[in-house]
């Protein structure tokens, strides 16, 4: 069990971190530290681009390297966030676990089963604090469908949707199931992700379709526009996602849970946000509707949980506990992604232990 870490004989008032990686995230979660997570200080920043190192550390404040060896030097960093390209995670990873550095690694924890399975095994096994970057976990709507969920007044879940959308393709090479994913993994990992944690169970089968209707994807290897998955639980219940990339009204995000006795919603493009249907209440909508021109796009709908995300590593950092969300969560999301990619190939059902090892 992680009991949290000691900074010269003393435990630490706050937590120096240093970032790897400058890409979009990247970024997101340095501001967050410097401008919105309690207790935490940006130390250093990380850049294989030295002038984008160099630009980060000027803005933000803090020291700048190009190598993460020269940066877990740095005697005052103690954590490290790994938001480097996912098929770039496991030297990283590798090297935060040798520095014994606890660290918050973005989803997915790597770009193929064989590496994922490999990291996680390696962080389980070196003891440290590892948090995922499944932000939608720490968002205030999803924490509050969760707590109600867990509180049974929906009753037992029997059914799970998710719906992401994307009013814009992501670059083509992630849409390459042998280099991005498509959008099994680009996009519905995290459906699959908080199809685990609401309903409080495993996946055991998946049966998955895609399609290319709308946008031109040239060369890329089975390039789907439009993609769905079918889900069976260990437990019995059922489930559906659906990823598409051009949502031209906007950024597309609902889940919902049916349960035996009421169902619950968090719904983006109603702006309800949460919306509760049970059999002692009724229906209850905590806000009424009115016209609004554009949906937040992701990095503003959910921009209050990946600094919420890094509020709580930092917390776990300097008061102990266990991750709330584990390379293990990564690996068994990633299973489902993965499996959702096979099925899709091969128009068969997968069973969640028969996904091969790689992408394609």
């Amino acid at each position: 069990m992680f009991v949290g870490v000691f900074c010269k004989e003393k435990l630490m008032r706050d937590v120096g971190i240093g970032v790897v990686g400058l890409g979009r995230l990247g970024l997101v979660h340095a501001q967050n530290i410097v401008k919105r997570v309690k207790n935490g200080r940006l130390v250093a920043v990380c850049d294989m681009n030295e002038e984008l190192a160099r630009a980060t550390a000027e803005e933000l404040g803090g020291r700048w390297y190009t190598e993460i060896e020269d940066m877990l030097e740095d005697r005052d960093i103690d954590a490290v966030c790994i938001v480097t390209p996912t098929a770039y995670h496991v030297e990283p990873i590798e090297k935060t676990v040798e520095a014994g550095k606890p660290f918050f690694c973005e989803k997915p924890l790597a770009s193929n089963l064989e590496d994922t399975v490999y990291l996680a095994g390696l962080i389980e096994d070196s003891g440290l604090l590892c948090q995922i970057g499944f932000n939608r976990r720490f968002d205030p709507e999803y924490m509050r469908a969760k707590e109600i969920i867990d509180s049974g007044e929906i009753g037992k879940p029997v059914y799970y949707e998710g719906i992401s959308r994307d009013p814009f393709p992501p670059p083509l090479w992630a849409c390459d199931p042998a280099k991005g994913g498509g959008l099994f993994i680009d996009m519905l990992l995290h459906d699959f992700d908080l199809a685990r944690f609401l309903m409080g169970d495993e996946v055991d089968s998946v049966f998955a379709n895609e399609t290319n209707l709308v946008i031109d994807g040239g060369d890329i290897n089975r390039f789907a526009d439009n993609v769905t998955a079918t889900l069976r639980f260990k437990g019995g219940a059922l489930g559906n996602c659906h990823a598409s990339m051009h949502a031209e009204y906007g950024y597309d995000i609902r889940h919902e849970v049916y349960g035996e006795r009421g169902r619950i919603i968090v719904d983006t493009t109603s702006r309800l946000n949460v919306s509760l249907a049970s059999r002692e209440g009724g229906v209850c909508k905590p806000y009424t509707y009115h016209r609004e021109d554009n949906i937040p796009h992701f990095m503003f709908r959910f921009g209050e949980s990946y600094a919420n995300e890094m509020g709580v590593f930092v917390d776990t950092v300097l008061n102990g506990g266990e991750s709330l969300v584990t390379a293990r969560d990564a690996l068994e999301a990633f299973r489902i992604s993965l499996a959702a990619v096979e099925s899709a190939g091969r128009h068969e059902l997968i069973r969640l232990g028969e996904t091969k090892k790689g992408l394609g």
